[in-house]
């Protein structure tokens, strides 16, 4: 009974362990490529490795080149939903009264725009270089359960209370 873990034949032993070495390739390429990406340098990666920094480099490159693009329309449906994502977690900051959001929040609504080519034309308008800090004037109001308790709060006499509750 032959041996069914290797090869019948010669050629097919060589195509067997080129197969295999074109994956330990590509294996290789795609884990400097993602130490790259992590924020290593690439004489980190190729101290780390044994290897030099130009073959490091090398094989980046062709991890690089490997990757397809997404064509423009796909990317920037893609970039749409995370900044979507985006608006809404600094919208959420902004309903529970953290301030700090406001920034994060104008700066998605200008990348929203462009890319909904809203801001066409408005380049003459330069945005400031830093937002200006806003402090709290007063705490945020606390919710009621009654609509009509927290209007009535606003209102300094029972007269002008009693006519805004008739109008609503």
């Amino acid at each position: 009974m032959p041996n069914e873990s290797t090869p019948a034949s010669e050629r097919a032993r060589k195509r067997a362990v080129g197969k295999t070495g074109r994956e330990a390739v590509i294996k290789r390429r795609e884990a400097y490529f993602d130490l790259l990406v992590s924020g290593y340098s690439v004489e980190q990666i190729a101290s780390h490795t044994n290897e030099s920094p130009p073959a490091v480099r090398r094989a980046v490159g062709q991890a690089l080149a490997k990757r397809r693009l997404d064509a423009p329309e796909d990317y920037a449906r893609l970039q749409v939903a995370r900044l979507t994502k985006a608006l809404r977690c600094a919208d959420v900051s902004l309903e529970e009264g953290d301030l700090k959001a406001i920034a994060p929040f104008v700066k998605v609504v200008r990348e929203l725009n462009l890319y909904h080519g809203v801001n066409v034309g408005s380049a003459r308008f330069a945005a400031p270089a830093a937002l200006p800090e806003i402090a709290p004037t007063a705490p945020p109001l606390a919710l009621t359960h009654s609509p009509g308790v927290a209007v009535a709060e606003l209102f300094e006499d029972e007269k002008s209370c009693a006519k805004a509750q008739l109008s609503f």
